[in-house]
């Protein structure tokens, strides 16, 4: 019997542990793929749980007790076919690339976010090669971050989606810009195993016109009205309402022109003026009687003292549709005048927030004109948003639709038919 088996006892019950002799510790192994893992133990349950649940992509610890890709923190690599051709980059490589070529054509409040994002859920990515960024990686990846996540129990925290839309955005711009034969490693199941807790349901409703009045009649404040009349004839967002300049305001040809958006920082106070709307594209809203004279009672009411924002294209003094003593409205303030009107109007249970306003106007045009006259009035670019996130069907075709069939089931089809020419019925099995 050798030294070693003298010191080392296996335990009869548990496979894979072995007792130390000498120093009282269990030493566990495991072997996968036909390599093989150990660690040592104070106890053996820790032992036991190390063979359930270790597997070498989660750690580093070899038999042999070298210490590799310790700057991966607890990944390894995956041996599998490369993902691409191109071996030259780590992700850190891209990244640093990234930053270098496209970060001159984002915005300001983009590159922050995306810094931000960078901080906080690349690091474990960064010392891999492009090559080997394949999906298991990233099960593994994922796993990770999530059990991360759940241990600091953020509140706002509820799932991964932003963080990995700015990872694949990266991805892609690799796959454009040097090797094209990367294939893109975020699958639908990695959003999936984001999900740390649920998004709470969406209240689906929108406000009927008859809310939208009660909301505007509950606003005690002539500003806070004006400002909430005008976020609803424009169908936009409140942002854009917030970054409304008077140059923008074209009383001649009755026309407003869309074109700048307030951001807020963390503290919801304003930062600057984003010189383009969201979906990359200025539109024009037409002034109806109400917002001419929302408007030119704004104007009388301006204040005297300049703002202390300026532009940050042209360096010009920002000069604010809405604002408090020359200076721009808070998302606080905003949040909290609207709901106060809601609360007042009996509407609050049913209707939170800012976004309500451009919901309810969509809406409503979409009940009376039609879905191209929704999107129309939003500045939409898909149909499929308009149709599915922002309107409802409008309830009058279901009427007329089961009218029309009931008028078809008495015998009246030669008349409909007549009526509406090209449409046919076809008999089903």
């Amino acid at each position: 019997m050798t030294k070693s088996n003298k010191r080392f006892k296996a335990l009869k019950n548990y496979k894979g542990i072995r007792k130390d002799s000498v120093t009282g510790k269990y030493v566990a192994r495991k072997t996968i793929h036909g390599k093989q893992y150990c660690e040592t133990f104070k106890s053996v349950s820790e032992a036991i749980r190390w063979r359930s649940n270790f597997h070498p992509l989660l750690t580093n610890t070899e038999v042999k007790g070298k210490k590799e890709n310790t700057d991966k923190d607890l990944f390894v690599k995956i041996q599998s076919r490369p993902n691409g051709l191109d071996q030259r980059f780590t992700f850190a490589d891209v990244w640093k690339l990234y930053q270098e070529q496209y970060f001159p054509f984002l915005e300001k409040q983009t590159i922050d976010d995306r810094i931000k994002l960078a901080n906080s859920f690349f690091p474990d990515l960064m010392s891999f090669k492009m090559v080997e960024i394949n999906p298991e990686l990233i099960d593994l990846f994922m796993s990770k971050q999530v059990a991360k996540a759940k241990k600091v129990k953020h509140k706002k925290r509820k799932n991964f989606d932003n963080d990995l839309k700015c990872l694949k955005a990266i991805f892609n711009w690799y796959r454009e810009n040097y090797d094209g034969m990367f294939v893109m490693p975020i699958l639908k199941r990695h959003k999936a195993m984001g999900i740390i807790r649920s998004l709470p349901k969406r209240n689906s409703k929108k406000m009927s016109l008859e809310q939208v009045r009660l909301f505007f009649d509950a606003f005690d404040n002539q500003f806070w009205r004006d400002f909430a009349e005008t976020h609803f004839y424009m169908a936009g967002r409140s942002q854009e309402v917030a970054g409304l300049q008077w140059e923008s305001i074209d009383f001649e040809g009755g026309v407003i022109r869309v074109s700048d958006v307030a951001i807020w920082g963390e503290n919801k106070r304003f930062t600057r003026l984003k010189e383009i709307p969201k979906n990359g594209e200025e539109r024009i809203v037409y002034m109806n009687s109400r917002l001419l004279e929302i408007f030119k009672r704004r104007h009388q009411k301006r204040s005297a003292i300049p703002c202390e924002f300026f532009r940050d294209s042209t360096g010009q003094r920002l000069d604010f549709v809405f604002e408090i003593d020359g200076e721009p409205v808070t998302y606080r303030a905003i949040q909290y005048n609207y709901n106060k009107a809601l609360k007042k109007a009996g509407l609050f249970e049913q209707f939170k927030s800012t976004h309500i306003l451009r919901k309810a106007m969509a809406n409503i045009v979409r009940q009376e004109l039609g879905l191209d006259a929704a999107q129309a009035v939003g500045g939409w670019k898909s149909r499929e948003v308009v149709e599915k996130t922002y309107t409802d069907a409008p309830k009058e075709l279901n009427k007329k639709a089961v009218e029309f069939v009931e008028k078809l089931a008495s015998g009246h089809q030669g008349r409909i038919c007549s009526s509406f020419s090209g449409l046919k019925l076809i008999k089903s099995d």
